[in-house]
């Protein structure tokens, strides 16, 4: 699959993951759910992902990263549609199982294919695939207003289309795509290792604990920063947009731009743990003022300085091991799936007996912790190179 094609069918499979949020009051109002009940069509995609994860060592693992991510694909796309002409609640919960499934498959397809295929350009490709994550993510708030109301069900269908017609395209000129594009696999020995190697690897199994940790405070910051600034800082709906837009405009920022600091020779474990020192010192700056623009600032700054985890992770762990690449985008899945399950669910039991800023604020503790585990990860691997 040629990289433009990836990149745009991943911005919107980033739609896709992220346009439940925008939607979630007029999908509550024409079905009658409650916000607990929302809520769990959430855990239900995370189900789905798991689900593929374990599908993932059994049958996954011997298919070609193309035809997983175009696998997934297809169920993400089957999955959009019918959401369109379901009308039951149960339906919705099926269907967003079956969307978990399909976005893991998309996810670890499209990181493990970029990798592999294109092992010397893969610092520019990762970092603008999650760019572009990043601007999906930005933009579903937008491109589902349309759709408020009764109709929100054609949201999903509609970007389930242009998912389909991307990828048609992608097929109908596959034949004239030069291969050259591709990176001469000789290049490196991409002979895959046995995974007991890499599960019985100090600085694989740290850095994986990175992404969990680190995807967990992203979910936060991402769910709950907004309910912060509309409920105890009393702002608007306007300001409540702005304040998640900052932190995924920050994220984006640090994704576009990692991939040339990284090319020029910067060093990612310094840049990573001195990234996630900041961004816990932004997150605690955005919770302990009612200043607004400090607010807004230190939010997109808590995005900015973290923002390259998963980039750089899928930089540095494939150089340690060229030929695991597929493995590696499930393992960074795997971890960032426990700490999107986890995590928040943790802040809004201690915000519940005390407030959402101290709960946030305590958060920060996740990216701190993230500082350390990094710093651990350069000492055990300093005799490793990064190609």
């Amino acid at each position: 699959m040629h990289p433009i094609i990836v990149f745009a069918a991943f911005v919107f499979f980033a739609i896709s993951y992220n346009m439940l949020g925008p939607i979630t009051a007029d999908i509550m109002a024409s079905t009658g759910m409650s916000l607990s009940d929302s809520g769990r069509i959430v855990s239900f995609q995370q189900i789905g992902s798991l689900m593929a994860i374990a599908l993932s060592y059994l049958v996954l693992r011997r298919m070609k990263q193309t035809t997983v991510a175009l696998i997934g694909y297809g169920i993400l796309i089957v999955s959009l549609i019918f959401i369109a002409a379901s009308r039951s609640v149960m339906a919705l919960f099926i269907l967003y199982t079956a969307i978990g499934v399909g976005s893991f498959m998309v996810d670890s397809g499209s990181n493990a294919l970029l990798s592999s295929e294109y092992y010397h350009k893969r610092a520019t490709y990762i970092s603008m695939l999650h760019f572009l994550y990043s601007v999906g993510a930005i933009l579903s708030g937008y491109l589902v207003l349309p759709f408020k109301g009764p109709q929100w069900r054609w949201a999903y269908a509609s970007i389930g289309i242009i998912i389909a017609i991307i990828l048609c395209i992608g097929i109908f000129f596959k034949k004239h795509i030069n291969k050259d594009t591709q990176d001469n696999p000789r290049k490196v020995d991409a002979t895959p290792k046995p995974v007991k190697i890499l599960l019985k690897d100090p600085a694989f199994l740290l850095y994986t604990t990175v992404i969990g940790l680190y995807m967990g405070s992203q979910i936060i910051c991402a769910a709950w920063v907004p309910v912060y600034v509309e409920t105890e800082l009393q702002l608007g709906p306007a300001l409540t947009a702005t304040s998640l837009m900052m932190f995924w405009v920050g994220t984006a920022a640090s994704r576009l731009i990692i991939g040339p600091l990284l090319k020029r020779g910067a060093k990612p474990y310094t840049l990573s743990t001195w990234g996630m020192v900041l961004a816990g010192l932004g997150l605690i700056i955005a919770t302990i003022t009612e200043n607004v623009v400090v607010v807004m600032v230190a939010i997109g700054l808590c995005g900015f300085f973290n923002g390259a985890t998963i980039p750089m992770y899928m930089v540095v762990v494939p150089s340690w091991y060229p030929g695991n690449a597929a493995f590696i985008a499930t393992s960074y899945i795997f971890g960032g799936t426990i700490g999107r399950m986890v995590f928040p669910y943790l802040v809004t039991r201690i915000a519940e007996g005390s407030s959402l800023a101290f709960s946030l604020r305590l958060s920060s503790i996740l990216l701190f912790a993230c500082a350390i585990l990094i710093a651990l990860v350069k000492r055990i691997a300093r005799d490793r190179t990064i190609a």
